[in-house]
């Protein structure tokens, strides 16, 4: 090897003294830290909130000028934290995140949906997004909201990740506009809400709707991220 040929004098001298070990660590350190910087500076870049507590992310990873984008739902109403722990699954995807700070349970299905229709004007104007490729994320009662603003506005959104909805009366669902919209609907075996899933997903077969039906062990609760990463990936597999 190279370095057995050299003088032993001179690999001795070569070799780190601990005072040039703490400088090589020092300037690894410095490195470090600004490495992380760069990295905070371009995360604070794509990630915004606004003063309504809607939040948007655009990925780094772009892979065509216009992307797809997936609404976040929450509850108690999405903050930064809920688009916060799906970055990895935007930058996997190529998704655009953004969240509604408005909508959320126990609030009228209607007031929640003209928030939601503001948090989308707010996304078209700011961000690089597909308006053919928009999609809704909900949990719940916020899984029922995804897809009723979907059957409200079937020209805006084409489609929703519903985990656990209840039921909703099918006399908001025009089949004929949805023949484009994908659904993917998740429940759980012992979820009070699996026979209404059941009956969605048996409406939209007979109606020629894009959709699928994914049953879990467990009762009604949010799983891993995962779950969502699978959806968005299936949603994608179908769009593109």
């Amino acid at each position: 090897m190279l370095w057995e040929t050299f003088p032993i004098k001179k690999r001795l001298s070569y070799q780190l003294t601990p005072n040039r070990r703490r400088k090589s660590l020092s300037k690894r350190g410095i490195s470090l830290t600004f490495g992380f910087l760069i990295f905070l500076l371009t995360f604070l870049k794509n990630f915004y909130c606004d003063r309504d507590g809607d939040c948007f992310y655009l990925p780094k990873k772009r892979e065509r000028k216009k992307l797809p984008a997936l609404l976040v739902l929450s509850c108690t109403g999405a903050k930064k934290e809920d688009i916060d722990s799906l970055i990895f699954i935007a930058e996997s995807l190529s998704f655009i995140l953004f969240s509604c700070h408005q909508s959320r349970n126990h609030r009228d299905f209607f007031l929640n949906d003209r928030d939601i229709l503001k948090t989308y004007q707010k996304l078209i104007k700011k961000y690089p997004v597909d308006t053919n490729r928009v999609f809704i994320y909900g949990f719940s009662g916020m899984g029922a909201q995804a897809l009723l603003t979907n059957f409200l506005h079937p020209e805006i959104f084409k489609g929703a990740i519903a985990v656990c909805a209840p039921a909703l009366p099918f006399s908001f669902i025009k089949a004929d506009k949805l023949k484009k919209h994908h659904f993917y609907l998740i429940t759980r075996k012992k979820d009070w809400n699996l026979s209404a899933n059941l009956k969605l997903h048996s409406y939209f077969q007979k109606n020629n709707i894009q959709d699928t039906l994914i049953i879990t062990k467990g009762e009604h609760a949010i799983s891993d991220k995962g779950e969502i990463f699978n959806a968005l990936k299936w949603l994608k597999k179908k769009i593109y």
